[in-house]
């Protein structure tokens, strides 16, 4: 074995390399995904909180409505703000959706307000229409988002009406044009 070994260590040698490399890549976007929570293989039960301090200085714990265990970065927010905006809009596609609610809203104008990011105006505005209950441009909303991930499919034509919404809520893969 060691004379084997020795003589074809120059052949195993890319493939020992390729091989940790590619465990290394899994493991980084297994701990990094932004599909945390929504079914992807980094849902792990442990869950991320964030501190709140009350007029009396102590501290409370808020559980991360998204699951979240990284630092949160701007591609995380847009991607929130795109998939909640499923549940209002009208498009030929939606690949990924979390249910909007109010803890999801106000945790993640919360965070956002807390960061510095390139396109911040534009979070905290959206978020703060929905903090409030108006949808009505919602599909703007979207669009707005999904040009920022530079979207070619699956463009918002319109906000669904509440039995529509009830229906997408339901059964997610239905489609409203």
């Amino acid at each position: 074995m060691k004379s084997w070994f020795k003589s074809n260590k120059r052949k195993l040698l890319p493939f020992v390399a390729v091989f940790l490399l590619a465990g290394a890549l899994i493991t980084y976007y297994l701990y990094t995904s932004p599909f945390q929570g929504a079914g992807g293989l980094g849902t792990q039960s442990n869950q991320a909180s964030s501190t709140l301090s009350t007029s009396r200085n102590i501290q409370v714990e808020q559980e991360n409505p998204f699951d979240h265990k990284k630092k949160l970065n701007e591609v995380h927010v847009v991607n929130y703000i795109h998939w909640m905006s499923h549940q209002k809009v009208k498009a030929e596609s939606k690949w990924t959706h979390y249910k909007m609610t109010p803890e999801r809203i106000e945790w993640l104008l919360e965070k956002v307000q807390e960061a510095e990011f390139e396109h911040e105006e534009v979070y905290v505005e959206i978020l703060t229409k929905w903090q409030k209950g108006d949808f009505a441009t919602a599909h703007i909303d979207h669009n707005r988002v999904w040009s920022l991930l530079n979207g070619t499919v699956g463009k918002a034509t319109g906000v669904m009406t509440e039995e529509e919404e009830k229906d997408y809520l339901e059964n997610p893969n239905i489609k409203f044009k």
